[in-house]
C-alpha cells in the first residue's frame, strides 16, 4: 500500500510539473492579423472577373510564353538552391525534436596495464562492453518550444522558397515581354527605314527633274541615317533578353537558340481585368506575408524557450555491462556493472542574463510583428498600385492605337502631296517622325500593359499554390508534426 501511495505520490508530481511548462507569447494569428488591417474593399476602382491568379501566365494567350515559365521554374538553379534551405530547416526540426527523447549509446574497451608494484610484476588486462542511456526530460517545455521554433522556421522557409518561385515567373514573364517589345521595336525601326528610303528615293528623283533640292536630299538623308543608327543598338537589346532568359532557364547564354525565342511575335494581350479577391485574401495568399508570420511564431517559441531557462533542468543517466579482468597468475574475472543516477540544476544568480536573454527574445517578437504589418501594408500598396496601372495602361492602349492610324494617315497625305508639288518636304519630315513616334508609344504602351498585369499578378500571390508542396514532397510544419 505504501508503494503505490508513494507511485502516486511520484504521478502527481509529475503532472504537477507538466503543468508549470512554459507556453509560447501570446500572438494573433495570421486571419485575426490580415483582417484588423486589411480594408473591405480595393480604393482603386478595376474591371473584375472570377479567374484564379494561380498559373497567371497562361492567360496570356501565349503558348510559348506559357512553356517558358514551366520550364524556368523546373530548371532555374534559385529555386532549387531554395528547396535546399528548406530541406535544411527540416534537418533542424529532426534535430530539436531528438532532444526530446532518451539517447542509448554502445560501448566497448580493452586495456592492458604493466603493474610495477607488489604483488610482482605483470599486466592487467581488461575488456568490456554495455549500454548507456541518457535523458533529459522536458518537463518545463523548453525542448518542445524549440521545436515549435523550428517548425515555424520550416514555414519560414517554404514561404521564402514560394517567394522565389513568384518572383521568377513573374521575372521571366516580363524578359519575355521585353524581348517582344525588344523584337517589335526593331521592326517598327526596319519598317520606317523602307519609309524613310523610299522618301530619299524620291526626293533624288524630283532633283533629277528639278523640282526638289539638295537641303531635302539631304534632310532625308539624315533622316534615315539617324534611324539606322538605332538598329544596331535594339538588335543588342535583343540579344540581352535572350541571354536573360536562357540563364534564368539554368542555361548557359550560348544555348539560347534552344528555346526558339529568336523568331520576333507580338506582345502578348493580357486581360483587361483583374482577378476577383478581396484584400485580406490576397494578403492570406502572399508568400512574403506567410513569411513574415512564420518569423512572428518563431520569435514567439523562442520568447518560451528563453523563460524555460528560470526552471530547473534535470537529467537521467543509465548504464549496464560486462567487465572481464584478468592478473597474471589468477584467473579471469568477470563484473556486471551497472549504474544509475539522477541529477538536476537550478538557477540560483546569473547576474541578470536570463532576464537579459527574456527581454530580448520579447523584444524580437514585437519587432517581428511590426515587420508582419509593414510587409501587409507594403503588400496593400503594391496591389493598389498595380490594379492603377491596369486600368491606365489598357486606356493608354487603346488611345495610342488611334493616335497611330492618324499619324500613318497623315504619313501617306503628305507623301501624296509632296510628290505632286502640293506642300514641302518639311510636313513630309514632320509626318514621319510623328509616324515613328506614335508607332514607337504604342509598342511601349503594350509592353507596360502587360508588365502591369505581371506586377498585378505577383502582388496577389499568384503562381503558387498549397498542392505544389504536396507535388514537391513538402508539407507545413504542422502537418509534419502530427505525422510524426
Amino acid at each position: 500500500m505504501k508503494r503505490i501511495v508513494m507511485k502516486l505520490a511520484a504521478s502527481a508530481a509529475l503532472l504537477a510539473l507538466a503543468a508549470c511548462a512554459v507556453q509560447p507569447a501570446t500572438h494573433a494569428d495570421l486571419p485575426h492579423a490580415v483582417q484588423t488591417l486589411a480594408p473591405a474593399a480595393w480604393s482603386v476602382d478595376a474591371p473584375q472577373q472570377n479567374v484564379s491568379a494561380d498559373a497567371w501566365w497562361n492567360q496570356f494567350g501565349d503558348p510559348q510564353m506559357h512553356e517558358l515559365v514551366e520550364s524556368v521554374l523546373r530548371g532555374n538553379l534559385d529555386v532549387r538552391m531554395a528547396a535546399e534551405r528548406v530541406k535544411q530547416a527540416q534537418d533542424l526540426v529532426t534535430q530539436n525534436r531528438a532532444a526530446l527523447l532518451p539517447e542509448l549509446n554502445a560501448n566497448a574497451g580493452a586495456s592492458t596495464e604493466r603493474q610495477n608494484t607488489p604483488p610482482p610484476l605483470g599486466y592487467v588486462r581488461q575488456a568490456g562492453f554495455g549500454l548507456s542511456a541518457s535523458w533529459t526530460p522536458d518537463v518545463f517545455g523548453g525542448e518542445r518550444l524549440a521545436v515549435l521554433a523550428a517548425q515555424a522556421q520550416v514555414s519560414g522557409s517554404e514561404g521564402a522558397l514560394q517567394q522565389v518561385r513568384l518572383a521568377l515567373a513573374a521575372n521571366t514573364a516580363a524578359a519575355y515581354i521585353d524581348l517582344r517589345w525588344a523584337q517589335a521595336q526593331l521592326r517598327i525601326l526596319d519598317d520606317n527605314e523602307q519609309i524613310r528610303s523610299r522618301a530619299l528615293k524620291l526626293t533624288q528623283e524630283r532633283l533629277h527633274y528639278g523640282l526638289s533640292t539638295q537641303l531635302d536630299v539631304a534632310r532625308a538623308q539624315n533622316q534615315l541615317q539617324d534611324l539606322q543608327a538605332q538598329i544596331p543598338r535594339m538588335q543588342s537589346a535583343v540579344q540581352h533578353q535572350m541571354s536573360l532568359i536562357a540563364v534564368y532557364s539554368g542555361r548557359t547564354p550560348e544555348s539560347v537558340d534552344q528555346l526558339l525565342l529568336a523568331d520576333a511575335r507580338a506582345i502578348p494581350v493580357p486581360a483587361q481585368s483583374a482577378p476577383q479577391v478581396l484584400p485580406s485574401d490576397a494578403l492570406l495568399h502572399r508568400p512574403d506575408v506567410r513569411s513574415a508570420y512564420a518569423q512572428v511564431e518563431q520569435r514567439a517559441a523562442e520568447v518560451g524557450v528563453s523563460k524555460a531557462q528560470r526552471y530547473p533542468q534535470f537529467k537521467i543517466n543509465l548504464a549496464d555491462g560486462l567487465l572481464a579482468s584478468s592478473y597474471l597468475g589468477l584467473p579471469t574475472l568477470t563484473d556486471n556493472l551497472f549504474s544509475a543516477a539522477l541529477s538536476a540544476t537550478s538557477p540560483i544568480f546569473n547576474a541578470g542574463r536570463i532576464t537579459a536573454n527574456i527581454d530580448a527574445s520579447e523584444s524580437r517578437m514585437r519587432e517581428s510583428q511590426l515587420g508582419l504589418q509593414q510587409t501587409m501594408l507594403q503588400a496593400l500598396k503594391e496591389i493598389e498600385d498595380n490594379r492603377s496601372d491596369l486600368v491606365s495602361g489598357a486606356a493608354q492602349v487603346e488611345r495610342l492605337g488611334g493616335a497611330l492610324d492618324a499619324s500613318n494617315h497623315a504619313l501617306r497625305l503628305s507623301t501624296e502631296l509632296y510628290k505632286g508639288g502640293a506642300t514641302d518636304f518639311l510636313d513630309v519630315l514632320a509626318a514621319q517622325e510623328a509616324f515613328l513616334r506614335d508607332s514607337e508609344s504604342l509598342n511601349q504602351a503594350r509592353r507596360e500593359h502587360a508588365l502591369a498585369a505581371i506586377a498585378l499578378y505577383r502582388s496577389l500571390g499568384g503562381g503558387w499554390d498549397d498542392s505544389e508542396k504536396v507535388a514537391t514532397g513538402m508539407q507545413p510544419a504542422a502537418t509534419q508534426s502530427a505525422a510524426r
